[in-house]
């Protein structure tokens, strides 16, 4: 029994008849499960929605904590016509160290030499090493050569979707040490939703267009690097642009790799027949490389010299009726600067004209100015709209005098389309030659 008391130990009042028993508060199971559910469903929306963000917001921060490096411009360095060997030259440079060095040579020494090669029975296994040869330069060339595949999402007749594809031989011309950039026939990617490229070992990775060339049907694709494993990097190359205009190319033997025969990854042998023949190809001055390799109406990929270097790429579109099946290639030399713009996205201008030059000797004889000498003009081009006609000599572009009709397409890839020039026109009338400026107004060649 308990009491309460004052202050002054006086009893106030009996307290023995209170109890007092804490009862624990029930739980409610529903309630409970209700809140875990909407704290779990809320933490997985939060996710979902923290996921997003960064997803969006990743590249963003990216770009400014760490801005991708700018990228080097393609470049290829120019040839020097000038410092190249003709045949003759390189014929006397060989007789005077021939001559040389049989004068170092006693006679007793030269006579065995002369006996044993003339002894010599050359036998299959010669032949055998000297194609071994051939196709130990052919597999260098292989490291710089791709397969193109361009897929594409059709539609069949219950308008279910399906992947098409076809592949094309492609070649790569320049890296630059974030992206591979690889020539390829524009017909091989038309219409493409996206483009694969196969590389030498196997691997795999999607490839962007950079810019096509409405002239010679030609583009290029740049694959970036990173997309790509150490492995396969090490065993890719780029490919060594040799010259289609040094010396005499006529009679050289020169190996077809890609896809000459209408497969992919063969190979075929054989020589240069012509060379320098003028494709006509308007506001250009690309020369065809005819071979006595039979090949497919198909064939891709490339002409290589002896030494690996790549000389002309494949392009049966040009053939004379009467080769139909022989390998031909555009040559190398006038396609460089070409790739450099199509690399580096820059636009080509386009006035569609074909033109020569007109020899010094029948200007003098003719008493016309020297210049670019119009064979035909484009319909609808810009010459054409202009009032550019075949038979006018173009003597300047902007007072910028033109002799030649190379020197004319060399200046003509330094404007942009949209700029307007001025060209300086001779033209033949009744009585006497007319000059007259026309203005015209610069298209575009290349398109994405």
């Amino acid at each position: 029994m308990s009491t309460v008391t004052d202050e002054k130990k006086e009893k106030l009042a009996d307290t023995g008849f209170i109890s007092e028993k804490i009862k624990q508060r029930p739980i409610n199971r529903k309630k409970l499960l209700r809140r875990t559910a909407i704290t779990f469903f809320l933490a997985i929306v939060f996710g979902i929605v923290a996921c997003f963000t960064f997803l969006l917001l990743q590249p963003v921060f990216s770009d400014r904590l760490y801005p991708e490096p700018e990228q080097e411009e393609v470049s290829f360095p120019e040839e020097n016509i000038q410092d190249e060997l003709t045949p003759e030259e390189m014929f006397a440079d060989e007789s005077a160290i021939a001559a040389s060095e049989a004068q170092s040579i006693e006679a007793t020494q030269k006579d065995q030499i002369d006996e044993a090669i003339a002894s010599y029975v050359f036998s299959a296994a010669d032949y055998g090493k000297m194609m071994a040869s051939l196709k130990a330069v052919a597999n260098d060339v292989k490291k710089s050569q791709v397969t193109v595949t361009a897929l594409s999402n059709d539609a069949n007749w219950f308008s279910q979707s399906f992947e098409s594809s076809g592949s094309a031989s492609g070649l790569i011309i320049a890296d630059n040490g974030s992206f591979y950039y690889i020539a390829v026939s524009s017909a091989a990617i038309a219409d493409a939703d996206t483009i694969s490229v196969t590389f030498v070992d196997g691997a795999t990775a999607s490839a962007e267009l950079r810019l096509s060339d409405e002239v010679t049907g030609l583009s290029v694709i740049s694959v970036r690097r990173t997309t790509l494993n150490e492995s396969t990097r090490t065993r890719v190359s780029t490919s060594t642009l040799g010259s289609s205009n040094a010396g005499n190319l006529t009679g050289l033997p020169v190996i077809a790799v890609g896809n000459p025969i209408g497969v992919q990854d063969s190979i075929a042998y054989g020589i240069i027949t012509s060379e320098k023949t003028p494709l006509g190809l308007e506001d250009s001055t690309y020369k065809l490389l005819t071979t006595d390799i039979s090949g497919s109406a198909r064939a891709s990929g490339v002409l290589s010299n002896l030494n690996g270097q790549v000389i002309g790429i494949i392009d049966m579109s040009y053939n004379p009726s009467d080769l139909s099946d022989h390998i031909c290639a555009i040559g190398i030399t006038e396609l460089k600067a070409l790739f450099e713009d199509l690399s580096n996205e820059r636009s080509r201008p386009y006035i569609g004209i074909h033109g020569t030059t007109i020899p010094s000797n029948v200007a003098e004889s003719l008493g016309v100015p020297t210049g670019a000498y119009i064979t035909k003009t484009e319909m609808n081009s810009p010459a054409m709209m202009a009032g550019i006609q075949s038979g006018d000599i173009i003597t300047a572009i902007d007072s910028s005098e033109v002799t030649t009709y190379e020197l004319l397409i060399t200046k003509l890839t330094q404007y942009s389309p949209g700029d307007i020039i001025t060209v300086s026109i001779t033209r033949q009338g009744p009585d006497e030659n007319v000059s007259i400026d026309i203005e015209v107004t610069l298209e575009e060649a290349t398109h994405n």
